[in-house]
């Protein structure tokens, strides 16, 4: 497990299910490492490196069958991706 350089290193007692990432043009960004409060991690599928992404950050564009898409907030786009999609757990 590699270390954050925000902070520390994922136990894994806070793993949860994997959940792919998508881009807003449908491309495979990864996969969400784990998932907190008011933050999760997502490790990129092309680079070796993950990114924490606060949640606050992003709001709800739309539900539509088993994937919720969600975007960054207007106020704060400045990442490559506005967009992401994260599939529904079955539960």
């Amino acid at each position: 497990m590699s270390e954050y350089p925000y902070e520390d290193k994922i136990h894994s007692e806070d793993r949860v299910n994997y959940k792919t990432v998508f881009s807003s043009d449908r491309i495979k960004i990864g996969k969400v490492e784990a998932a907190f409060v008011e933050s999760f991690i997502v490790k990129f599928e092309k680079e070796n490196m993950e990114i924490k992404y606060e949640i606050p950050r992003l709001e709800i564009a739309s539900i539509i069958d088993d994937r919720i898409t969600l975007k960054l907030k207007e106020s704060e786009i400045d990442e490559k991706y506005q967009t992401s999609s994260i599939e529904k757990s079955s539960k």
